[in-house]
């Protein structure tokens, strides 16, 4: 029941669309075709039914290989991190991997694609946000929770605009943060001051989402069907903002606040760890029942990784680094896991890849037991939700370790501990003492695969191992900082 309700609303995604582009044309443009926008927008924000269609619309715009279905899952910063290999010139990769962004026609075309997807779904939620706030809650009893997801949805695309295009230093250019739903152009804004408006947005959010609080719960609970207030992990809920905050915090480098977040969520209780013997299959291609915070349904995402990720193919698969075919590179996939461990420590995460004779390929984030059409899933693995996992509660076990350690060390150790110990890592010895190098490899074979362990690079200036070029680089903004595509200059021309 859960699939056709979801599928009936994506299929709605074209007319939510429809009603979005007039945010991306030309003036002219605009008000040639804004009378007939306005219409749609009339009928379409008349019912619940229809608002929700049109939020349903958003998400989905979300999963396009542009932006989470892709690139801004593993497709792009995890080739920047050295951890995925794809040699396909038409898509830039090599290019991408050597940090030659603007000598590469394929990849200039890619970042772009990345820049304009991005703008155009935020342009998507302002419109959203733009017709609720003509609706009351007496009539649109759900009104908070739909303005409290959007404001949060249009933070987190931000974020991760302004982690990709902008430098760490605050006082430097950022991107435009856009809040309006009509054609304009909006300025360039400091990075300072789009985190302020970043945080801004998510802590109204928080507020708006608070309704929800108590009624978040593990086991979940999705006993009435086709409500909007069922599978929240779909949709960027209360619980979910919180640990954007403490993402956002974290990246910025306010240790307290990031501290303070993190911990909000663990102590909730409500996503607890999952055991060692459940890391295999935790997140393929599946929101995990336990630690997914919030993930983006999704029935396209397993075509995607069929393509690039479940089996080997010359010039198209993205793989990790391995020395199996004799090359000796600074940082393969199993040097990742082997730090700061006895080679005795049986780490379950290696089960996420899938070593052959000369290649690996790696499964953590595939749904492989459908595309292989094995027949033998674990249990109830039908009724899991198909997706994409775009935050999970491990992540925040560590950013509150980091947040800590030099506040609350013991405290900082517990996070720490619980988190490995659920991957099948033991505590640390009496004469071992936890450092933020070991914090930082934590959260890389943790965060392997899903596009984070690049801006944790970024974010602490880390040289760079490059495994493609056999070599230490580095950091440099020229290396951090990706251009911002010429289109947004033209456009402004």
């Amino acid at each position: 029941m859960y699939k056709t309700h979801f599928n009936k609303h994506i299929a709605r995604l074209a007319f939510a669309m429809l009603i979005g582009t007039t945010a991306l044309t030309s003036c002219d443009d605009y008000l040639d075709v804004r009378p007939k926008g306005e219409k749609l927008e009339d009928d379409q924000f008349k019912t619940s039914e229809g608002i929700e269609a049109t939020i349903y619309g958003v998400y989905g715009s979300m999963q396009s290989p542009s932006l989470y279905g892709k690139d801004l899952y593993w497709g792009l910063t995890d080739i920047m991190s050295q951890d995925l290999n794809q040699n396909k010139e038409l898509e830039g990769s090599v290019a991408l991997s050597k940090y030659q962004y603007t000598t590469d026609n394929n990849l200039r075309s890619r970042l772009s694609n990345v820049w304009t997807t991005a703008y155009q779904t935020i342009g998507y939620a302002n419109n959203v946000l733009k017709n609720l706030d003509k609706k009351s809650k007496d009539d649109f009893p759900l009104l908070d929770l739909y303005k409290g997801e959007m404001l949060a949805v249009r933070a987190y695309l931000h974020f991760d605009l302004l982690r990709l295009f902008c430098s760490t230093d605050p006082t430097k250019k950022g991107i435009p943060y856009t809040t309006t739903y009509e054609a304009k152009i909006n300025d360039f804004k400091k990075v300072g001051e789009v985190y302020d408006l970043i945080i801004k947005d998510l802590q109204d959010a928080e507020q708006l989402l608070a309704e929800e609080k108590e009624a978040i719960v593990y086991p979940h609970n999705n006993e009435q069907y086709f409500k909007f207030q069922n599978y929240r992990e779909t949709h960027c809920n209360y619980y979910a903002v919180l640990g954007i905050l403490a993402k956002v915090y974290w990246m910025k480098g306010d240790m307290d606040n990031a501290a303070k977040y993190a911990q909000m969520v663990i102590d909730s209780n409500k996503f607890p760890l999952a055991e060692p013997t459940e890391v295999q299959d935790l997140f393929a291609g599946k929101l995990s029942d336990k630690e997914t915070l919030w993930g983006l349904y999704s029935t396209s995402y397993i075509q995607t990784c069929q393509n690039y990720l479940y089996q080997y193919q010359s010039y198209q698969s993205y793989n990790p680094y391995t020395d199996a075919s004799g090359a000796t590179h600074p940082m393969p996939y199993d040097k990742v896991y082997s730090q700061d461990v006895d080679a005795t420590v049986q780490d379950y995460r290696l089960q996420w890849f899938d070593k052959g004779n000369q290649t690996v390929n790696l499964h953590k984030v595939i749904d492989y037991y459908t595309i292989s059409a094995r027949g033998n899933e674990p249990d109830n693995w039908s009724k899991r939700i198909d997706g994409i996992n775009m935050l999970h509660v491990s992540e925040l076990y560590l950013i509150a370790a980091e947040a800590l350690l030099d506040k609350d060390y013991s405290k900082a150790l517990s996070y720490y501990e619980a988190e490995t110990a659920s991957r099948g890592i033991p505590a640390l010895r009496a004469n071992q003492v936890l450092t933020k190098d070991m914090i930082f490899n934590e959260y890389h074979k943790e965060m392997f695969g899903e596009g984070q362990v690049w801006y944790n690079m970024k974010r602490l200036n880390k040289d760079i191992e490059s495994n493609v070029e056999l070599r230490t680089i580095p950091a440099s903004e020229d290396i951090y900082v990706l251009p911002i595509p010429q289109d947004e200059y033209n456009y402004r021309n």
